[in-house]
Formats: C-alpha cells, structure tokens, sequence
C-alpha cells in the first residue's frame, strides 16, 4: 500500500471517527481501555496460574513417584507382583481422592529393558512425548496433547522405571473457573466504566450543548442568551467569556441602535437645517438683494434719462453706495456658508474671525487659545474641526445660558485636542444620552468619528460644561483652493 493510499484510508477512519459526538467517543475510549485491559489481565492470569499450578503439580507428582518407586523396588525385589498390583491401586486410589489435589491417571512399572511388569489404569501414548526439564534422574514430559503430566523414575534395584500419569483437568478447571470470574469481574467494570462514563460525558458535554446552543442564537442576531458556570474548570472559564462575550454584543448592538437613532435624527436635522438655511437665504436675496438690485436699475434709469451732469454723479454715487451694500450681503451669505477665511488662511485664523463674530452677535466672552495649527491640515480635517468649534460654541449660545466661555485647540504629535468649557447651567449627560435630545453633540460626536476621533463630556446641573474632543490629524503641504 502506498503513502497515498495509507493517507486515504487513516482520512477515511478519522472522519467516520471524527463525525461521531464527543459522548460516544468517551464512551468508546472507556470501554475499548476497560475491555483491552481486561482482556490483558484474563490472558495474563490464566498464563501466570496455569504455570504455578502446573510446577506444584510437577513437584509433588516428583515426590510422590519417587515414594512409590522405593516401594515397588522393594516388592519386585521380593518378586510380589500381586503385592505390587494392590500398592498401584491403593496409591493411585488414594491420591486420586477428594482430600488429594492430584488425579493419578496411570502407575506403571517397567523393567530395565522398557517392558512393562505392572500397570494400573489406562496410559496415555508416550508418542509426541514433550520433555520438561527437572534437572536429576527424574524425567518429567508432557503427554496427551498437554492434558496429562507422566513423571519417570528410577527403580534402584533391578533398573526398572516408574511411570506416574497425573491428569491436569483439575488444573484446567480450576484455571477456567479463575477465568469465569475475572470475566464477570470484567462485565461489571464495563458496566460501572459505562455508568460512569456516561455520567462524566453528561457532566461535559451538557454544558458544551448548551454554548453551542447559546452560539447559534447568537449567530442569528439574539445576544440574550446566556449559559451556567457549571464549575471553575476550563469549561467555566468557556462559559464566563462567552456571557462576556454576548454582553459586549449587546452592549454593542444596542449601541449601534443608538447611534443608527441618533444618525437618522442628525441627518434629518441636517437636511432640515439645510432647507431652513435654503429658506433664510432666498428670503435674503429676495428682501435684501433683489430690492438692492431692483433700486440699482431703477437709479440706472434715471441716470440714463438724465442731462444735469452733477445730478448725474450723485445718483452714480448713490449707486455705488447700493452696490457695495449689495456686496456686503452677498459676502456676509458666502461667509455663512463656509468662511472664506479657511481657505485662504487657515484653521486658526478662520476659528479667530468666527471667535470675534461670535462674541460680537452674542456678547459672550470667549478666551480662545489656538497653538500648532501653523501648518494646513487635509481639507476635509480642517472643516470638520472648523463645524466641531461652531457647533460647540452655538450650542453654548443656545442652551448654556454662560458668562464666560474658553476655547482650546491645540495639535502635538499628530493628535488634535479640543477643549471647549463654559460657566452655564449644565446637564446630566446620561439623562441627555438617555432622551436622545441634542443633535448639537451628536454632530460633534459623528464628526469627530469621522477621522477616529473622540468626544468626552463632563458636565453637572449649575457647574457648567466640557467638552473634551480628540483625534488623530495628518498635516499636508498643499493650499487649499
């Protein structure tokens, strides 16, 4: 068989091995271990006892043939021979009772030259005889396919030999009877290593069923199901992350939900601020600079229908006054909608212009410091910071009902901190984030998200407010347009 092929049939075991559970998998390792072991300690016994009955059978067959061979020595010498019969029945009869551990099988007496003189029972063939090794002038084999144990000894006085059969069925049953037992022994460590397994696969698996369980749940968007620490195992440890685990998913989940919310207000509060903002502007341009435009023309034709030269240059210079009033407003609507100033120069400028505008329009003092923002940031960066300051300090002209109000901006190390604090009424912010009511912050959050930044509210009821913002901002060489 090839590598190949080998690789193929191990793959082939291990996924029918593998598509089993993990109860039957424990349940197949105990009892396969219990059943090898079992085996082993069955085979090993019936080796090791079958051996040591074996010797002491061995040993007293030795001395029980040399006893009756002084015996026989001495009637042969006689030459008794019915003497001889009766002592071979009465020691085979004798040790082949119940209160002898010995079945004598055969006695028989044969002379020097091998022929037999004298026999009691039935001999097994000598044919195939195994020799086992005594050591002496004892000959000990093993005849009858292993079934019987013939002992030879030596009669001293005319040559002759002795030959005592010894059944081992005693010792094979007793060796079964050994068997039966540790057999039943086995049955009944399979069944309490079965019992016991299965107990210990219910204890393990039953809590890896229920985060399976809890997993697919989860997998189809339910973060509330939770699983029991069974113990302070590995599994209990399995099972506190995986409630860690489904409580930071819905912890997350629901604060998605809430800044999918908190989106959709912001982007209708965008879009409506946008069309209020389309609203105010044509209003202006109808009321401010139309009527401007309209009282232009009409001074352009009275100028055209009119000969007196000086009353021509003061109606040139009245239209004059309309066109820079006209250019005033127009600025003042180009300024509103993105300030001139960031583009032409820079950040911290345009935050200083929109500071002074600030306290002029609402009487609010603000203390600005600005530092680092001597070169351009990315466009994008420098009006997300821009919206963030004007976001933060309308919010503070609407609701904080402040007297003083500090401004920080400052960059380091490619980070960008924005610290805007004020002396107004305050709030409880998670009463604040609980009723979802401040679009203000919430633009300023989104912001700031935007490019991986932060924001940090602290604030208390008659304490005042801060704002902390913070976020990672990359500088770029080139002029913005």
């Amino acid at each position: 068989m090839t590598g190949q092929a080998k690789a193929s049939v191990a793959q082939r075991v291990w996924d029918v091995v593998g598509a089993v559970s993990i109860r039957v998998k424990v349940l197949g390792i105990v009892l396969g271990v219990i059943l090898v072991l079992g085996v082993f300690v069955i085979v090993q016994m019936r080796y090791v006892l079958d051996g040591a009955l074996t010797g002491g059978l061995e040993e007293q067959g030795i001395a029980l043939a040399n006893s009756i061979a002084r015996d026989a020595g001495a009637l042969l010498t006689a030459d008794d021979l019915t003497a001889l019969r009766m002592l071979l029945a009465e020691r085979r009869a004798h040790y082949s009772s119940e209160s002898h551990n010995t079945l004598v099988d055969y006695l028989i007496v044969q002379s020097a030259d091998g022929s037999e003189i004298v026999r009691d029972g039935r001999a097994a063939s000598s044919a195939g005889a195994i020799p086992r090794d005594h050591g002496g002038f004892h000959g000990v084999y093993a005849v009858n396919g292993g079934r019987t144990i013939e002992i030879r000894s030596v009669i001293a006085q005319n040559g002759g030999l002795l030959r005592l059969g010894l059944s081992r069925d005693i010792i094979m049953q007793t060796v079964d009877r050994v068997t039966v037992q540790l057999l039943a022994i086995t049955a009944v460590m399979v069944a309490v290593g079965f019992a016991a397994a299965f107990f210990l696969t219910w204890i393990l698996t039953r809590p890896v069923l229920e985060l399976v369980s809890a997993t697919h749940a989860v997998a189809k968007g339910d973060f509330s199901p939770r699983v029991e620490r069974w113990a302070d195992d590995e599994i209990g440890e399995l099972a506190s992350a995986f409630n860690h685990m489904t409580e930071s998913l819905a912890q997350a989940e629901r604060e998605r939900i809430d800044r999918d919310r908190l989106r959709e207000q912001y982007i209708s509060g965008v879009i409506g601020a946008q069309e209020n903002e389309r609203q105010r502007i044509a209003r202006e341009l109808h009321d401010s600079t139309s009527q401007s435009l309209t009282l232009l023309l009409v001074g352009l034709q009275n100028v055209k229908q009119t000969d007196d030269l000086v009353s021509v240059r003061t109606q040139v210079d009245d239209l004059r006054g309309v066109i820079a009033n006209t250019l005033d407003e127009i600025r003042d609507i180009s300024w509103r909608l993105r300030p001139r100033a960031l583009d032409d120069l820079g950040l911290a400028s345009a935050i200083r212009n929109y500071v002074q505008d600030y306290q002029r329009r609402h009487g609010i003092p603000v203390e600005a410091v600005i530092s680092g923002l001597e070169g351009r940031l990315a466009l994008e960066q420098e009006t997300a910071v821009y919206r963030i300051v004007q976001e933060g300090l309308t919010n503070i002209a609407r609701y904080a009902q402040a007297n003083a109000v500090s401004l920080i901006v400052t960059r380091k190390a490619g980070r960008l901190k924005i610290i805007i604090e004020d002396d107004g009424v305050g709030f409880d912010p998670d009463e604040v984030a609980r009723r979802r009511v401040s679009l203000g912050l919430h633009g300023i959050r989104e912001r700031a998200a935007l490019f991986g930044g932060t924001l940090t509210i602290e604030s208390t009821p008659g304490q005042g407010t801060s704002l902390f913002i913070e976020m990672p901002v990359t500088e770029t060489a080139e002029e913005h347009a």
